[in-house]
C-alpha cells in the first residue's frame, strides 16, 4: 500500500480511538481530541476529495463539493469497519457517491445516456438501490485488493515456510544447559530473525555476521526442501 493510504489509515484508526473515548468518557478534552484527530483526517483527504472534485466536473462548486465530502468523510469514518475493506476503498466509495449526487442534483445524469434518466439527490444508500455499482466502483479498489492479496499470501507462505524450517532446526539442535526452555528461547529468536529477512529485503545488510549466518543457512534449508517438495 501507499504511505498516503497507510497515513489515512492511521488517522481514521486514530479517529475511532479517540471518538470511542469520548463515548465513554464525556467531556472537553475527550472533545478536544477527537475533533483534532477528525482535522487530522480531513486533511490528510484533502487532496483525494480535490481529485475526485476536478475528475466530477465540480471544480466550478468546489466549495459545494467539499461540503458534500466532509459529511461522506465523517460518515465513512463512523461506519468503518477494518476488517472488510481498506480505508482508502471505503472512503472513496464515499466520496464518488456523494459527488455523483451533486452532479445529478445540478446537472443531471450526464454519465449515460441509456439509463434512466435520475435527477433527485441521491445518497449512497439511494444510489446503491439504483443499481449504480457500476460507476461507484473504485477503479483503484481491484488493484488494491488484489495487492492485499498477494501480500497476505506471501505472508502466510513466509510464515509456513519458517515454521517447516523450524521444526528441522530444533530436531537438530541439543538441549543446551538451560535445558528445553533454553532451546525454545533460541529457537525462537532465530525464527524471528529469519522470518524478518524474509520480509525486509535489506535486512541481511544490518546483520551481525554470526545472524547473517544463521539466516544463509537457514534460507539454504527452506530453498533445498521447497526444491525437494516441487520434484515430487
Amino acid at each position: 500500500m501507499s504511505a498516503k493510504s497507510d497515513a489515512l489509515e492511521t488517522a481514521v484508526t486514530d479517529y475511532i480511538r479517540a471518538r470511542t473515548a469520548l463515548d465513554g468518557a464525556p467531556g472537553a478534552r475527550a472533545r478536544a481530541l477527537a475533533d483534532r484527530s477528525f482535522a487530522r483526517l480531513a486533511a490528510l483527504a484533502a487532496p483525494r476529495i480535490r481529485y475526485f472534485t476536478r475528475s466530477y466536473g465540480l471544480a466550478d462548486v468546489a466549495d459545494d463539493a467539499a461540503q458534500v465530502c466532509a459529511i461522506a468523510l465523517h460518515r465513512a469514518a463512523e461506519r468503518y469497519d477494518p476488517a472488510r475493506a481498506r480505508f482508502t476503498t471505503y472512503v472513496n466509495w464515499q466520496f464518488r457517491a456523494e459527488l455523483q449526487a451533486l452532479r445529478h442534483r445540478l446537472h443531471g445524469d450526464q454519465r449515460c445516456a441509456g439509463r434512466r434518466h435520475v435527477t433527485a439527490t441521491l445518497s449512497l444508500d439511494a444510489l446503491q438501490a439504483e443499481g449504480a455499482e457500476d460507476w461507484l466502483a473504485d477503479p483503484a479498489a481491484e488493484i488494491e485488493t488484489e495487492q492485499g492479496a498477494a501480500d497476505n499470501l506471501a505472508a502466510l507462505l513466509a510464515d509456513r515456510l519458517v515454521e517447516d524450517w523450524a521444526a528441522r532446526r530444533r530436531a537438530r539442535l541439543s538441549a543446551p544447559r538451560g535445558g528445553e526452555r533454553g532451546r525454545d528461547a533460541r529457537l525462537a529468536a532465530e525464527k524471528a530473525l529469519v522470518r524478518h529477512h524474509l520480509t525486509v529485503s535489506d535486512a541481511a545488510a544490518r546483520l551481525r555476521e554470526s545472524d547473517r549466518h544463521i539466516v544463509r543457512r537457514a534460507l539454504a534449508d527452506i530453498v533445498h526442501h521447497a526444491s525437494a517438495r516441487k520434484l515430487h
